[in-house]
């Protein structure tokens, strides 16, 4: 099975270097045809459908990958983007200067890592893994996309194995889709046994 993590599309402040958590964006016109540029790499790949995390920003990528490819779309609570509390908008230079500690720990053991006023990482981590588990074994023989905000979608990443969880940080900056080939059944029964065993 392959799962396409895809970015959503490119945003003001993302332009600006300014963490995005869940603030409420709408998609660029750049943002917009930075997703259709993406349509060249994603037609061939037979993507059946798209899931989404609920907010604007990752709704309007979507909407516009699936009407080009004529696919549906489904948006996914539990994909929804960690939310980082009081590190939204600040650009990683002023989140550095105020919160030096929590960006070492973001590069060391970034699981561990608890946002002033947000939600912890290794919570949203559980949250998106559970989440991803859920709908690819609904569709564990389709090929199926994700469009996730920038924190998200690293997670995404760590659970399907493409990512160690120590890379979450640089694994947030992606400049388009990422294919990621595994065993969905595996994965599946894998993180079934982890929620046994909870």
């Amino acid at each position: 099975m392959k799962v396409i993590l895809i970015p959503c599309g490119t945003t003001e402040w993302r332009r600006d270097g300014r963490l995005l958590g869940r603030a409420a964006l709408t998609l660029s016109e750049a943002g917009q045809q930075e997703a259709l540029g993406w349509l060249d790499s994603l037609r061939p790949l037979g993507l059946t459908r798209i899931y989404h995390s609920p907010d604007d920003l990752a709704t309007m990528t979507a909407k516009i990958l699936a009407a080009a490819l004529d696919i549906p779309t489904k948006s996914a609570t539990e994909l929804h983007e960690v939310d980082i509390g009081l590190w939204s908008g600040l650009t990683e230079a002023e989140f550095k200067r105020r919160y030096a500690k929590a960006h070492r720990q973001l590069l060391e053991s970034p699981l561990n890592v608890s946002p002033p006023g947000g939600e912890e990482l290794s919570e949203a981590a559980e949250r998106v893994r559970a989440g991803l588990c859920k709908r690819l074994k609904k569709d564990a023989k389709e090929t199926v996309g994700v469009v996730m905000r920038p924190f998200s979608f690293a997670l995404a990443r760590c659970a399907l194995g493409e990512l160690p969880p120590a890379g979450v940080w640089e694994g947030r900056q992606a400049n388009g889709p990422i294919a990621i080939e595994f065993n969905a059944e595996a994965v599946v029964a894998a993180n079934g046994r982890r929620d046994a065993n909870a």
